[in-house]
């Protein structure tokens, strides 16, 4: 670790998981990806489970990177900041966020913890279009949604490998 390597205390980590997250999360940019990737969103109810299973690939992707770089004790008050931050970010119910927490979020990073994060994108289009749709999908739409994830996996795991964790 290099001198100019800035330690960051537990509290100033999970501030910068947030922002992570919601840098990640910016439903204009969302909308454009999913135009590309072909993934509907035109109605209301298509719109939100978009959104909802984006927020569980990116807030997994925290929390994994997290574990490879943070102590134990920043994963944990970031994991207790979820509800906050989707209460604050996507206006969340406390069901919903028991239910995102539950159903979306686990899928990722249960993916993640198994070193499967390639089956990221096949979650992500089974959930949203079905695994009928998937495979008449033309395959330059999965790869750009599979390129979508792996940028913003290792932009995440680049930026907390830029920093030092304090335990306090």
């Amino acid at each position: 670790m290099s001198e100019q390597t800035k330690t960051l205390t537990p509290e100033q980590a999970v501030q910068a998981a947030c922002i992570l997250f919601e840098i990640n999360t910016r439903e204009q940019d969302l909308m454009e990806m999913a135009d590309r990737a072909g993934i509907p969103h035109d109605g209301e109810t298509s719109r939100k489970a978009l959104v909802r299973e984006w927020y569980g690939f990116v807030h997994a992707a925290v929390v994994y990177g997290l574990m490879a770089q943070a102590s134990n004790q920043v994963m944990a008050e970031y994991l207790r900041s979820t509800r906050t931050l989707l209460s604050q970010v996507a206006k969340y119910t406390p069901e919903q966020i028991e239910a995102f927490i539950d159903d979306t979020f686990s899928g990722y990073i249960r993916l993640m913890a198994q070193n499967q994060q390639k089956q990221c994108p096949a979650l992500f289009y089974q959930r949203l279009v079905g695994t009928d749709a998937l495979d008449a999908l033309p395959k330059e739409r999965v790869a750009f949604l599979s390129g979508m994830m792996a940028i913003t996996m290792c932009a995440i795991l680049d930026k907390f490998a830029q920093y030092a964790f304090a335990v306090e």
